[in-house]
């Protein structure tokens, strides 16, 4: 019993020194341009700064995209996957609930002269879908707890996993027959390993491939999954 509260205490404060480090990385400051991975990339005070972010690199580093497929970036923030994920992809629709977010993901499309093969849509995780199907959806989702008090903090805070729950109960609708999911995920995250595993599994997805890497304070997963036929 005490080993199990001195985890969750440990938990805990790994959690809020992450909060700590966001909010630093996020302070307001003047738009700039920055090159990441060799690409040039835009970076905007209101939304997600992907440099200074473990994950954000991790999952791009891990991103399996085949050529020539169809592909949802969900929550792409400035583009960061986006520009990547279409090096190879055919299509690449990237999605974001930040206005913010939208603009800058065009202008780095745009940047890395990409714009033909991406479009970018404001909305709410799958909101802004009607019939379409992909191959692939990369999603780096929140996934520290808390309540986020602005548009911003939505991009790190997800009370109770709700919006990861969300994402596994409708992700399966927009992919094509043998698609896959690609995701990010913390051991200090509001769910633990063992909950976004069983999350993944009892939404019809199969782990095909698990990557980890330990950081600073926390361990970082890239889950690739296929739906189940």
């Amino acid at each position: 019993m005490l080993v199990g509260m001195l985890k969750q205490a440990t938990k805990k404060f790994k959690q809020t020194l992450a909060e700590i480090g966001l909010k630093l990385i996020h302070k307001p400051r003047k738009p700039s341009l920055t090159k990441i991975k060799g690409k040039k990339f835009y970076l905007h005070p209101k939304v997600f700064n992907p440099k200074w972010t473990f994950s954000s690199i991790f999952l791009a580093e891990n991103l399996e995209v085949n050529n020539g497929d169809v592909v949802l970036d969900l929550g792409c923030g400035n583009g960061f996957q986006t520009v990547f994920i279409a090096q190879k992809a055919s299509y690449v629709l990237a999605l974001d609930l930040n206005p913010a977010a939208v603009k800058c993901t065009k202008i780095n499309v745009k940047l890395n002269g990409l714009k033909n093969k991406v479009d970018v849509l404001a909305g709410n995780l799958f909101q802004p879908l009607k019939n379409e199907k992909f191959n692939l959806i990369v999603f780096n989702p929140p996934y520290l707890p808390g309540n986020p008090k602005n548009i911003l903090e939505k991009a790190w805070l997800d009370r109770e996993g709700l919006l990861i729950k969300k994402f596994f109960d409708e992700a399966k609708k927009y992919l094509k027959p043998k698609g896959k999911i690609q995701i990010v995920y913390s051991d200090i995250a509001v769910l633990n390993p063992n909950e976004i595993e069983k999350l993944i599994e009892d939404n019809n997805f199969k782990i095909i491939r698990k990557v980890k890497k330990k950081f600073m304070f926390e361990t970082l997963t890239v889950y690739s999954a296929i739906k189940n036929s």
